[in-house]
């Protein structure tokens, strides 16, 4: 698989797999032609195989499930979440953000975007926070981070001269 693929459709593929892998139809057919060749120990053979093929599916199945209810939860927040995110992350936040000539609009965007009332709706519409929130959130503390830090060596080596 491709290695830009995100995990939701991967996971869709993998159950389009198993689904199709043992139907119905497919162990029937499986069935008739060993019954067709009236040798008892080779029907029980192919028997044998179809079970352990469908618990091998069942168990791929089970393992899906989990995957999926998993990225469901890294999506899904908590009102308790939202109202922590809302008191606590916001004043952080516009710490971090460069504050360069009166960019009160861009603080008043953010802070519109981390109430309380738009996360709640974003919820509600199945919103993916961890990408479109927490990555940029990622990179705006990094850059913070790698600017304070450049900022540092520009300051230890004036003093050295």
């Amino acid at each position: 698989m491709e290695a830009n693929i995100d995990p939701v459709t991967e996971l869709a593929v993998r159950l389009k797999e198993v689904s199709i892998r043992n139907t119905a139809e497919a162990i029937y057919d499986k069935i008739n032609l060993s019954k067709q060749k009236n040798v008892d120990k080779e029907t029980i053979n192919v028997l044998e195989e179809i079970i352990n093929n469908l618990v091998t599916d069942k168990n791929e199945l089970i393992q899906i499930t989990k995957c999926y209810e998993q990225e469901f939860l890294t999506q899904d927040l908590s009102d308790q979440d939202i109202e922590y995110i809302t008191r606590e992350l916001l004043p952080i936040v516009t710490t971090f953000l460069p504050f360069s000539g009166g960019d009160n609009e861009f603080v008043s965007t953010i802070k519109k975007i981390l109430s309380a009332e738009t996360l709640k709706i974003l919820k509600l519409l199945g919103f993916n926070y961890k990408e479109a929130i927490g990555q940029p959130l990622t990179n705006l503390v990094s850059q913070t981070i790698q600017n304070q830090t450049n900022k540092l060596a520009g300051n230890k080596s004036s003093y050295k001269k």
